[in-house]
């Protein structure tokens, strides 16, 4: 099927890795809260292959259409934030929870010596 891979290259564009972008951030805007670990380890691989095709065309791109590739890239990477400070939050409870485990059983270790 070579005739194929040379309709998706010649079919490519400088919109092509626009196109894919805003796929890439609606799909994340819409369902990040829902995302795995590897939902978003999915991601941020798809992401690297579209910064790759964009900077193909880097030179080709209008100020307006850097703009929106700035736009969506801004989508994306504030619901990776968002994902990122509740893990280290959830992260943060968990390492808490098990400090307070360890005090108490040191404690505990040190009343029990005492008497």
């Amino acid at each position: 099927c070579s005739i194929c891979v040379l309709c998706m290259i010649a079919c490519n564009s400088k919109q092509t890795p626009i196109n894919r972008l805003e796929e890439l951030a609606e799909e994340v805007q819409q369902n990040a809260s829902d995302y795995t670990e590897e939902d978003w380890q999915s991601a941020a691989n798809e992401i690297e292959l579209i910064e790759v095709e964009i900077e193909q065309y880097e030179d080709e791109y209008t100020d307006e259409e850097l703009k929106e590739i700035g736009r969506l890239k801004g989508i994306y990477l504030a619901q990776l934030t968002k994902y990122s400070i509740k893990s280290f939050k959830n992260e943060l409870e968990d390492a808490m929870k098990e400090s307070e485990g360890i005090i108490e059983e040191l404690i505990q270790g040190f009343e029990d010596k005492e008497e």
